[in-house]
């Protein structure tokens, strides 16, 4: 992700003329007598208006914090692995443009479906998978993920 990091640098400045920061100019900033000027460089106009105004494409590759489905979590020694597995295997006949992922995390196992930009996407994908899996319903909610990769 491509930072712009703006500087902004102003004075005050008296009716007077004058450019230190007295306590008169204090003074008068409190009460409201005082004008501020801004003199800006005219190309922190353009970084601005491009930012504003830069479309974000909502298809095409991405990388970045997004969703999954998690279908299935267990920490059951005997079991747990040969599940997850089987649930793996069935998603991916089932759903094969989808990334699913069988992941361990001591002592659980867990599979989890897709890359998901929006929590829209993956609630609408749960919907879709839950037609197809009745059974996996109990265990199917929506996870942030910090990093998904769409390409």
């Amino acid at each position: 992700m491509n930072c712009v990091l703006l500087a902004l640098m102003f004075t005050v400045t008296a009716q007077n003329g004058s450019n230190s920061a007295t306590p008169e100019i204090i003074k008068s900033i409190e009460n409201g007598d005082s004008k501020v000027n801004v003199h800006q460089d005219s190309r922190l106009n353009v970084l601005l208006n491009d930012h504003v105004n830069r479309e974000i494409k909502p298809t095409g590759p991405y990388s970045g914090p997004g969703y999954r489905v998690q279908v299935f979590s267990s920490n059951d020694f005997k079991t747990a692995k040969s599940e997850s597995a089987s649930i793996e295997r069935q998603l991916r006949s089932t759903f094969p443009e989808q990334n699913v992922y069988r992941i361990y995390a001591s002592p659980f196992w867990k599979v989890r479906v897709g890359d998901f930009r929006s929590i829209e996407e993956a609630r609408s994908f749960r919907a879709e998978l839950i037609n197809a899996f009745p059974n996996l319903s109990r265990e199917a909610y929506t996870v942030r993920e910090s990093k998904i990769k769409i390409e």
